[in-house]
């Protein structure tokens, strides 16, 4: 996760120029999928960004700052930046529960799940889910995702970094505040989770393993594995559930795997950027967007199996996304370098 591949002087400096400013970039949105809007500087953010979310009514972007200890708050429709909140030791997992007015708060320094108030950002209610005192470590929740229809948030938590020989998936009920489950999972380092509604299955990355374990969320137990001769750190994850396809990218070489979620084969695969944190898919568009540490790779599906690669952009070390539909623009978060600031970019997504 800490891995950094910087550009090169070249590339870096045009980026450097692009974020120099606090203010809309002008580019033609016909050479491109996505066209950069916005670059925000962040001076003072040091270390690497994790996972984002969004609040819509409030047009706020939250940013997981996890090695500034921080959770950075902007403007989701321009790319402002508005404040930091505090109170957080490891920020990973972020998910807004609308209905609770809620920003939910994976945090590995803590080793628990944060509760605050989306109108203040006070902290509302903690729940621990590794036993510190007991493993000897504590910086361990990390992955997750927010099950909008179960009310739950999947949180990865335990393995290696709990000093545990297996991990788990927390079940966090967004509206109790209670954890009202667990899945034990045989591996020792999660990454990305994803899940398919109408199955009931959910899939997560089993780094260590070069897995990707099937978990039956009826029985909430892993029920198969699957895996590809060539796969290798297995970390950013997507789903096209209609089309029963699951996105996978590895690193080193960074390569995008398609797997039919119906057999667990790998019906296509194409190189992609590397070191990559952040994907999502674009159902509307028919787009994979990936986010690595060499830019951003940008897929288009021709068929549920086959994909074409549209572009590779540089975004200057950016390896985590976020793809909002609603406001038709895609979010990339980059770290401080030895060229520039920290920033945000923000693109704006091209019919």
């Amino acid at each position: 996760m800490k891995t950094k591949k910087l550009f090169t002087v070249v590339l870096g400096s045009m980026l450097a120029g692009l974020a120099s400013c606090d203010a809309p970039v002008s580019a033609n949105a016909q050479s491109s999928p996505v066209t950069l809007h916005r670059s925000t500087p962040l001076p003072g953010i040091e270390g690497d960004f994790d996972f984002l979310a969004i609040d819509l009514k409030r047009d706020h972007l939250f940013i997981a700052a996890e090695e500034n200890h921080t959770i950075e708050v902007f403007q989701a429709s321009t790319g402002k930046h508005l404040q930091s909140i505090n109170g957080v030791k490891t920020p990973h997992t972020l998910a807004y529960v609308p209905e609770k007015d809620e920003l939910v708060v994976a945090d590995g320094g803590d080793s628990s799940c944060l509760f605050f108030s989306a109108a203040d950002f006070h902290q509302t209610d903690r729940i621990p889910l590794i036993d510190g005192s007991v493993t000897g470590k504590t910086d361990s929740p990390d992955v997750g995702y927010f099950d909008v229809k179960r009310r739950i948030l999947f949180i990865g938590n335990g393995g290696k970094s709990a000093n545990l020989p297996y991990s788990e998936i927390a079940e966090v009920n967004v509206d109790t505040h209670k954890i009202v489950g667990k899945i034990r999972v045989e591996g020792i380092n999660l990454e990305a989770i994803a899940i398919d509604e109408a199955s009931d299955k959910l899939y997560v990355n089993i780094r260590d393993k070069k897995q990707i374990g099937v978990v039956d969320l009826k029985d909430a137990k892993v029920v198969d594995s699957w895996t590809t001769p060539d796969l290798n750190l297995n970390t950013a994850m997507s789903i096209d559930a209609v089309n029963h396809r699951l996105f996978v990218v590895g690193r080193k070489p960074g390569m995008l795997y398609v797997f039919d979620t119906t057999t667990g084969k790998v019906m296509d695969k194409q190189p992609s950027v590397n070191i990559a944190d952040g994907m999502a898919w674009d159902a509307q568009m028919k787009r994979i967007y990936i986010a690595g540490s060499q830019g951003l790779s940008i897929f288009h599906q021709d068929s549920k199996d086959h994909y074409t690669k549209l572009t590779d952009i540089p975004t200057n070390g950016g390896k985590t996304a976020l793809l909002v539909p609603q406001l038709k623009q895609l979010y990339v978060v980059h770290p401080k370098t030895s060229i520039d600031d920290a920033g945000l970019l923000v693109y704006r997504v091209n019919p």
